[in-house]
C-alpha cells in the first residue's frame, strides 16, 4: 500500500490509542509516572496492531509498529521531563501532535503492501470522528481556558457527527454548519466558537485529503 492508502489506518491507530484508550487515570498520571506512561504506550501499540492487522501483516510490519511505539514514547518523554510552562500550552500541544503525525508518515513510507481488515473508508471516517471529538475539544480548551479539561460528551457527539454527514453528502455540512450557528447564538463562548471553526475546517480538510 502507498502512504496515502495506509495513512488513515496509522492515523486511526494513533488517535484511538492516544485518546479513546487514554482514561482519566492515565491522562492525569502519565506525566508523573513512568509506569503509567508505559501503560499508555502499550495501549497505543495494541491499537496500532489492531487497526493494521490483515493480509500481508508480518514480522516487518510488526517491527515497524514497535518502532513507531518507541518513537511515540520518545515524544511523550519530552513532555514528561519538560517542567516549563511552554509544555502545557496549546502551541506545544500542536507541536506534540505534529511530531506524532510526522512519525506516522515516516513509518507509512516503509510499511509495505497491506490489506487491513477494516475498510479504508471506514478508517477515514472513524479517524476524523476521533480527531474532532478529542483533539479539537482539547485544543479549544487549551486556547480558551486555564482550568482543568473535562470531557464534554455533548460536544463529542456534535463534533463527531460532522464527518459522517460530510461522507453521506457534502451539502449536509452546510445544514450542519447552519444548525451549529443557531446553537452558538444561544451559547456564545470562545470555546464553542473555536470548536465550531475547527470542526468545520478539520472535517472538510481531513476528509478531502484522506478519502
Amino acid at each position: 500500500m502507498s502512504l496515502w492508502e495506509i495513512f488513515p489506518y496509522l492515523f486511526l491507530g494513533h488517535l484511538f490509542g492516544d485518546y479513546v484508550l487514554q482514561t482519566n487515570y492515565i491522562a492525569a498520571r502519565k506525566s508523573k509516572s513512568l509506569k503509567v506512561l508505559g501503560l499508555h504506550i502499550f495501549l497505543v501499540l495494541l491499537s496500532q496492531l489492531f487497526f493494521l492487522m490483515g493480509n500481508n501483516f508480518g514480522l516487518v510490519q510488526f517491527s515497524l509498529v514497535l518502532l513507531l511505539s518507541v518513537i511515540h514514547l520518545s515524544i511523550d518523554l519530552l513532555k514528561f521531563y519538560c517542567k516549563k510552562r511552554f509544555c502545557i500550552t496549546w502551541y506545544y500541544y500542536i507541536i506534540d501532535q505534529a511530531m506524532h503525525i510526522s512519525s506516522l508518515i515516516f513509518i507509512g513510507l516503509f510499511i509495505g503492501p497491506l490489506q487491513p481488515i477494516l475498510l479504508r473508508t471506514l478508517s477515514v471516517i472513524l479517524s476524523v470522528m476521533i480527531f474532532n471529538g478529542y483533539f479539537v475539544g482539547i485544543l479549544s480548551h487549551l486556547i480558551t481556558s486555564n482550568g482543568r479539561y473535562t470531557r464534554d460528551y455533548i460536544g463529542y457527539v456534535l463534533r463527531m457527527a460532522a464527518p459522517i454527514l460530510y461522507y453521506i453528502a457534502p451539502y449536509l455540512m452546510l445544514v450542519y454548519a447552519t444548525l451549529l450557528i443557531a446553537v452558538l447564538f444561544k451559547k456564545n463562548t470562545a470555546f464553542n466558537i473555536l470548536n465550531y471553526i475547527f470542526t468545520i475546517f478539520s472535517t472538510i480538510i481531513l476528509m478531502e485529503v484522506m478519502l
